[in-house]
This record gives structure tokens, C-alpha cells and sequence, in this order.
């Protein structure tokens, strides 16, 4: 079989950066635990980008046998997408509900599109593992169908969790927060909650790599996918804030310094 070209944005680079920013979403969320710091706005910013271009794709026929891949990836998604709904009030934890409501919608709508229109493509072509190598074909079509619907259902019951957990999250008090263990604070989590997300999704990144090498799809990447992701960790990486803009503030804020040179003040 001779290599398979298609769209820009689906290179190795592309697709470990979507793998990573699934294994951060723990982290992501409890690093908007009672932070008024918008740093979550980054990472639906790169959330809705990529689901754009895999519409876009989708809409183009420009996947190949990748067009397997949204049906599952619909599960996958939801529980990266709800990592980022969380802040420390009301005002932006709702908006950040609604665009992840926004975005988890949109990926439904992808995924159906591309089992109606891309899928049919592949007949006797897309090769797929399942219990040993499979051809896509109208039977496995239907019994794709299946999962479709399910996943489906899935994301639109998390529709409901992406408006309720910005709201119940953003009553959490100082108070409550310190309860918290040290463990399961921002940075503790990056790992530790990164371990966790591979446990769940390691066999979905398997299936994704065996079909990507079977089937000998290359892809370009895409570098505004790569510096979104960029501005997304690093933002994840920004000082909480108990008021508005104020880990901005934090990062701009110079120590003051009498005569004589001696630091009045320091950042905390």
C-alpha cells in the first residue's frame, strides 16, 4: 500500500500534543479551583480549534481511514473538554460551560458526519484492529453505528456537567481549598493526573497509532494547533488568583527597591 497523504493537522506532532492536553485535563481542572485567573480560556481555545479542524476535515473527505477515529474519540474528548470548566467564579466558570457545552456539541456533530459521509468511503480499503486486522465493510459499518449512538448519548449527558461543575465548583471557599490535599493541587497532578488519564486512554492512543501506520497515512502539522497548545500549558502554569486578573498582575508586578538598592517588596 503507498503512503496516504492527507490534511494538515494530523502529524505525529499534532497528535501527541491532543494525547497530552487529554492526560493534563485533571491537572487543568483543579488548577481552576477558586482561581480567578482566565488561564482555563486557553485551553477552550485550543479545545475548539482542533475540533474545527477535524470538522473541517471531515467536511472535506480529508481524513481516510482517520475518519474511524471521531466515533471514538467522542467519549475521549468529553472528559478532556470537562477539564477546563472550572474557575473560581460564577461569571467565568459559566462561560467557560457554555463554550465547552459548545465544543462537546460540535464534536457529536463531527463524529456523526464523518461515519455518514466518510466512513462509506473506505469499503474494502480502511484497515482497522479489532481482535486481529479488519477491513471497514458495510457489517462493520452498522456495528460501528452502535458505539456511535452510545458515545453519543454519553456526551450530550455531559452537556448537563459541563454548566453544573463551573457553578458548584466556583462556590468553593478559601476554606475548602485548604482542605484540599497537597497531592491533589496543580502541579502534583500534572503527572500523577497525567498517569491516570494514559491508564483510561492508552488503548484508544494504540488504536490511533495502528491505524495511522497501517493504513500509511502521513500528515503535515499544523503549527497554530502546536502554538495554541504552547499558550495552553503555559497558562495552565500561571499563579492562582483570588481576584480578577490578578496572577497578570502577579507576573507584571516589580519588587519595590529603596535608596541604596535594598527589595522593599517581593512577588509572592
Amino acid at each position: 500500500m503507498s503512503t496516504v497523504v492527507i490534511v494538515n493537522g494530523f502529524s505525529l506532532l499534532n497528535r501527541w500534543l491532543l494525547y497530552t492536553s487529554f492526560m493534563l485535563a485533571p491537572a487543568q481542572f483543579f488548577s481552576g479551583l477558586g482561581n480567578n485567573c482566565p488561564s482555563n480560556f486557553g485551553f477552550l481555545a485550543y479545545n475548539w480549534y482542533t475540533q474545527i479542524v477535524w470538522l473541517n476535515a471531515i467536511r472535506g473527505h480529508e481524513l481516510h481511514a482517520l475518519s474511524l477515529l471521531p466515533v471514538h474519540f467522542n467519549m475521549l474528548f468529553v472528559f478532556t473538554y470537562l477539564g477546563g470548566v472550572t474557575s473560581g467564579n460564577i461569571f467565568t466558570g459559566i462561560l467557560l460551560g457554555l463554550g465547552t457545552g459548545g465544543v462537546i456539541i460540535l464534536n457529536t456533530v463531527a463524529a456523526w458526519m464523518s461515519w455518514a459521509t466518510n466512513q462509506t468511503e473506505g469499503y474494502g480499503v480502511y484497515q482497522f484492529f479489532f481482535f486481529g486486522w479488519r477491513t471497514l465493510s458495510p457489517g462493520w459499518h452498522k456495528f460501528i453505528l452502535v458505539w456511535q449512538i452510545s458515545d453519543s448519548l454519553f456526551a450530550l449527558n455531559c452537556l448537563g456537567l459541563a454548566i453544573y461543575l463551573p457553578i458548584k465548583m466556583s462556590k468553593y471557599t478559601k476554606e475548602e481549598m485548604d482542605k484540599i490535599p497537597w497531592y491533589m493541587g496543580k502541579y502534583p497532578l500534572i503527572p500523577v493526573g497525567a498517569a491516570a488519564a494514559l491508564i483510561v486512554g492508552w488503548p484508544l492512543i494504540l488504536w490511533t497509532e495502528l491505524i495511522v501506520a497501517r493504513n500509511k497515512i502521513e500528515s503535515d502539522t499544523d503549527w497554530v494547533s502546536v502554538w495554541l497548545f504552547i499558550a495552553q500549558a503555559g497558562a495552565m502554569f500561571l499563579p492562582t488568583s483570588p481576584t480578577y486578573f490578578g496572577c497578570m498582575g502577579r507576573l507584571w508586578k516589580k519588587p519595590k527597591v529603596a535608596d541604596g538598592g535594598v527589595v522593599l517588596d517581593t512577588v509572592k
